[in-house]
């Protein structure tokens, strides 16, 4: 049903499309399955690996085509899945890791996006019924590679892996051992860091491909304070600054383990190229008390920042970007802003500031509440020391999904004066602008069996037990 909460002036609704009736199971806490069977339920196979998937539908939605949407390996998705679920199933990491080192790109490919070294973004079969519809509307080929931080994030959890066991870096996948494919990887991002902004942006190869190339990919989820759309060509967002700095010195760790040719440089520059991104950081999204949510270049070529307050900076306390003690200052206006009520709600940390322009409290990247991103900010906060904070966050994300019969990926920003979640697709055009007759879906249920936020209630359990 449409909430006049989430319609702006000036646009038209041209679809208001119910997926969920208020009968519905989900809406009864009591049918939440419980966390093992959760688990289970989202644990597919790729590559002959076991992996968890990036959502799968309930049995009684089976023939729901939105909620049949995600049931494949996503290199994102997984890899974070994974390391939530470490103490749980910990053969998983490796197992993703290894199944994406598998399909790892080898060559430069506008269709797929593939480039050599990069990490795939999706893993469908030619047989996938999403699969055909992306080849037929979007020209996409599978593999998908349209993601920019699933490199990164690959790189990090081997590493991790690595400080366990630095034998597996001798793996052989595809005829490469896991640590030339690190090598590969490294050589990925070295590349992509030759920008004008000098970090990682999203720029797509397939015009029809995804635009914003991190975990927030919808379209309209980068943009200035006046709610006016980033350009699309050039988008480098904050969180991934933070996970390219430790990709970097990753890669250096790994490096250090297994000495090569094949390793684009040496581990010194690595670390100093950290150094460098951790500058452009200051530089380009630092505005004397607060940061953005990313920088893009105008028409101009000169650079600007998204001077939106969002979830996405509370991500660097996620990362080691901030670690060093003379960015104390810079952490703590992180942490007053994903601890206040702009940011903060009863569902847990929203997307986007309800002081925006943009903020619709149903809208996928614009003011919803995402577990899985409220735990990685909760792992943050508890990793520089603010437990009280980081306690806050955790309870009202895991009492958002006790109140729920699933583990949605995720929640209106605006419960409890609204339901926990949107039950309807709404799509609208604008009726003047640029962006006049320009189609947008702004709202759409949930996944209701989420891998990331099976493994967020996860975290969620350990925390707080």
């Amino acid at each position: 049903m449409l909430i006049e909460s989430d319609i702006k002036p000036g646009e038209v609704v041209i679809q208001d499309k119910e997926v969920f009736a208020a009968n519905d199971p989900i809406f009864d806490a009591s049918t939440r399955p419980a966390l093992g069977d959760a688990i289970k339920m989202i644990v597919g196979v790729q590559g002959g690996f076991e992996i968890p998937f990036a959502a799968v539908p309930l049995q009684r939605h089976a023939n729901l085509a939105e909620q049949n949407l995600y049931r494949c390996l996503f290199g994102r998705d997984s890899l974070l899945i994974a390391d939530l679920l470490r103490n749980r199933r910990p053969e998983l990491r490796l197992n993703v890791v290894s199944a994406l080192a598998d399909v790892q790109g080898t060559q430069f490919d506008p269709s797929s996006e593939e480039e050599p070294g990069r990490i795939a973004h999706e893993v469908r079969n030619d047989h996938d019924a999403r699969a055909i519809e992306l080849m037929a509307s979007a020209n996409w080929k599978f593999p998908y590679f349209g993601a920019v931080d699933a490199t990164l994030i690959w790189l990090r959890i081997l590493r991790d892996l690595t400080r366990e066991d630095a034998k597996i870096l001798d793996i052989e996948i595809q005829g490469s051992r896991l640590w030339e494919h690190a090598a590969e990887a490294t050589s990925w991002i070295l590349r992509r860091l030759g920008t004008p902004s000098g970090l990682i942006e999203s720029a797509r190869s397939n015009q029809n491909g995804i635009t914003n190339q991190v975990w927030k990919d919808s379209g309209d989820s980068y943009m200035h304070s006046d709610g006016t759309l980033a350009r699309g060509d050039s988008t480098a967002s904050i969180e991934t600054v933070g996970e390219t700095y430790d990709a970097l010195l990753a890669a250096s760790e790994i490096q250090d383990l297994r000495p090569g040719v094949l390793w684009p440089t040496d581990s010194a520059t690595l670390n100093e190229l950290a150094r460098e991104v951790q500058t452009r950081l200051m530089d380009l999204m630092w505005l004397e008390d607060h940061f953005a949510l990313g920088t893009e270049r105008d028409k101009k070529g000169l650079q600007r920042p998204l001077d939106s307050q969002a979830s996405n900076q509370g991500r660097l306390l996620d990362s080691l970007i901030l670690a060093d003690e003379k960015f104390a200052k810079h952490r703590e206006a992180i942490v007053r802003a994903v601890s206040g009520p702009d940011l903060l709600g009863e569902s847990g940390l929203r997307t986007l500031s309800t002081q925006h322009a943009a903020y619709r409290p149903g809208g996928y990247h614009t003011g919803s509440a995402w577990p899985m991103d409220g735990v990685f900010v909760a792992r943050g906060l508890v990793r520089h020391g603010y437990i009280e904070a980081a306690k806050l966050l955790a309870s009202r994300t895991k009492k958002a999904i006790e109140s729920f019969g699933g583990y949605p990926e995720f929640f209106r920003g605006d419960w409890p004066a609204h339901g926990l979640i949107t039950t309807s697709v709404v799509d609208i055009v604008q009726e003047s602008g640029d962006t006049k007759d320009h189609r947008n879906r702004i709202c759409q249920p949930p996944q209701i069996i989420q891998g990331w936020t099976v493994g967020a209630y996860a975290w969620l359990d350990e925390f707080t037990s």
